[in-house]
């Protein structure tokens, strides 16, 4: 059993749950607004996005899709025909991420004057957060005007007979790999899946879609899916 140790009240204009595009937007204005801001964060400063969603997944994508326009370009084709170099390509990702270290965006906080607290957020009543750390000690912050929740989301995996006993990868498995599985199967057809797959069988993996339904990407326009 974890102990916890209550510490201090400290009070802020607004409080920030959760620390990525969203998140970061809002101390932005509120700091530009003239208002002490407090962002609460439990992974990295910059989010899902920044570390294992939009920006190493186009990292990703990048090359692949070069490598195919290259290949349909007359007098660029034949020269276009070698594999990617895989490592070279994870590397390109991995400094996209900053290497999955936020200090950089940490600086940026630190930059606008608002003050960031690490650690497990959680609404403890009307404008107040309760903010614990791995070593159980507890901040308590107040909001004079509001607590913004900005927790964004997390992948769920579906149920799926023997899918746990097979160590299933997530979204972020799959743009943090350090290296490309031999044999891959995506489960669904969305937007993530076709960009998951497509950047991994030309990274060298044998890629299988399995998509419930008649085609892929079916949020999208018709097309989009027949490409």
């Amino acid at each position: 059993m974890t102990e916890t140790t209550e510490s201090e009240t400290i009070a802020y204009d607004v409080v920030v749950l959760g620390a990525g595009p969203v998140g970061e937007n809002v101390a932005d204005r509120t700091r530009a607004a003239g208002l002490t801001t407090a962002i609460v964060e439990s992974e990295l400063v910059g989010g899902e996005c920044s570390y294992w969603a939009c920006m190493p997944s186009k990292a990703l994508l990048r090359p692949v899709i070069a490598q195919a326009d290259a290949r349909r370009l007359p007098g660029l084709a034949a020269a276009a025909q070698a594999p990617l170099d895989t490592p070279a390509v994870l590397e390109r990702r991995d400094n996209f991420t900053s290497h999955w270290q936020d200090d950089g965006q940490v600086d940026w906080v630190e930059g606008i004057g608002a003050d960031l607290y690490r650690g497990h957020g959680r609404l403890a009543g009307p404008r107040t957060v309760t903010v614990t750390v791995s070593d159980g000690s507890v901040t308590t912050l107040t909001a004079r005007h509001a607590v913004v929740v900005c927790t964004g989301t997390r992948a769920q995996l579906p149920d799926l007979p023997g899918l746990a006993e097979v160590r299933p990868w997530t979204s972020r498995e799959a743009t943090s790999a350090d290296s490309a599985p031999g044999r891959l199967l995506v489960v669904g057809g969305g937007v993530v899946a076709t960009e998951m797959a497509a950047a991994w069988a030309a990274l060298g993996s044998r890629v299988t879609l399995l998509v419930r339904g008649k085609g892929l990407l079916s949020r999208m326009e018709p097309f989009a899916g027949e490409l």
